[in-house]
């Protein structure tokens, strides 16, 4: 049975696009199609869906968390659409990227962050609660030692929402 997913949304269909390179087999694929769809779904669920075992999934699930292909569940949550989001380029010194990338991605506010190759070799996505939040970090963020350059585009409006941040 085809498996249709509740979210339509670019990181899922890029996610499930991904599974044929993985070294799995299609058992283990309709397991992560579904943990996909629904994380919270009983072993005894994804069984009966794809016709093995309760124990056939249980020993599956725990292999692909064990090779690193299942890294963890987490819990999707919306956030207000009043929050401010920012995209910041940033011109790092290439022998302290990794310094600096640590010091940028373990802020509260940072969502994510990118490697990128041209002038800009980091692209920081950030939401904050207010302006004035975002310019403290920006103005932090920007004078760290080994930054040459940044650019911060500001979210004024969306065409197509973010399904993780609802921005």
């Amino acid at each position: 049975m085809e498996r249709k997913c509740k979210h339509e949304y670019w990181k899922m269909r890029c996610h499930l696009e991904a599974l044929s390179t993985l070294p799995i087999d299609e058992v283990d694929a309709q397991i992560i199609r579904i943990l996909t769809d629904d994380a919270r779904i009983s072993n005894v669920e994804i069984a009966r869906e794809i016709g093995v075992s309760e124990g056939t999934v249980r020993r599956r699930i725990d292999l692909l968390i064990e090779k690193g292909i299942i890294q963890g569940f987490v819990a999707v949550t919306k956030v207000s659409e009043s929050c401010i989001k920012v995209f910041i380029r940033l011109e790092v010194e290439e022998t302290r990227l990794e310094e600096l990338a640590d010091k940028i991605r373990n802020h509260k506010s940072v969502v994510a962050l990118y490697r990128l190759n041209g002038e800009y070799n980091l692209l920081c996505e950030a939401m904050f609660p207010s302006l004035m939040e975002m310019q403290q970090y920006v103005d932090t963020c920007t004078k760290l030692d080994g930054i040459f350059k940044s650019e911060v585009q500001l979210v004024v409006g969306s065409y197509k929402k973010c399904f993780w941040t609802g921005v």
